[in-house]
């Protein structure tokens, strides 16, 4: 069967079945782990499922629920760990709402910081940390990605100096990072412009994915931090742009 075809039908399906498996796709199409993945990512950019550990999940079944277990994913966890090895006691730090990002609160040690943030997942993780000094910015409810987004947003950061951002990436291509939706790109762009050092945490899958809304060009991070080697081409982009790249290993 084509992608084309077997990809409408994948969307039949999801209006009617919330959760679908990775296992359920290769045994109702008979094709690879790889394959029905490489489906997923396209379904996932037309804004109709959320790619989960294992499967997916269809827009709009419960925000909560899709958030969590985004996060739970091994590559985005071991890439979270390793970034909190950058956060040091009495830093002023960013926290995007990217789901990896939101991860590094599961790590950050008992230490006096300030925290800047736009996603409703790091503050219910911190509001109980009397350590750590937490600042919300308002704007526009994402229900989506649990977060605040748009002008008003990016004006309240701001307003802000900090000693590092740490961002997560939609797409990574040669020309830069990508964001899905204007609001989003517009609460990053401020989020660099408001930071001493721009850390981007992106996991394999996010390389060669372009999106609309262009966030900033590669020379703009100083840190990247994945879960898998990129290729030679990339490692070669990446020193042009003077990027530190690190890998979060197994451990």
């Amino acid at each position: 069967m084509a992608q084309q075809d077997r990809l409408q039908q994948m969307r039949e399906w999801i209006k009617t079945t919330p959760e679908i498996s990775l296992d359920q796709l290769m045994g109702e199409y008979r094709i690879s782990r790889d394959t029905a993945r490489r489906d997923l990512i396209q379904l996932e950019r037309e804004g109709k499922i959320i790619r989960v550990k294992n499967g997916l999940i269809r827009v709009g079944t419960n925000t909560t629920i899709q958030y969590d277990r985004r996060t739970e994913q091994p590559e985005k966890n071991r890439i979270a760990k390793h970034a909190v090895r950058y956060v040091q006691p009495d830093q002023t730090i960013i926290l995007d709402a990217a789901s990896t990002v939101a991860r590094m609160t599961v790590h950050l040690p008992a230490q006096p910081i300030q925290i800047i943030t736009n996603a409703l997942a790091v503050v219910e993780q911190l509001e109980a940390r009397p350590e750590i000094d937490l600042y919300v910015t308002g704007g526009k409810w994402d229900r989506h990605a649990r977060s605040l987004v748009g002008i008003k947003t990016a004006d309240d950061i701001l307003n802000y100096q900090v000693d590092r951002v740490f961002l997560g990436a939609c797409g990574l291509t040669e020309q830069g990072v990508f964001a899905e939706n204007l609001e989003e790109a517009i609460v990053k762009k401020a989020m660099i412009r408001s930071s001493a050092e721009v850390i981007v945490l992106a996991d394999h899958t996010k390389f060669e994915k372009r999106f609309l809304h262009k966030v900033c060009d590669l020379d703009q991070i100083d840190i990247l931090i994945t879960d898998e080697r990129p290729t030679e081409q990339w490692q070669k982009w990446l020193q042009e742009a003077d990027i530190l790249l690190e890998t979060a290993e197994e451990e």
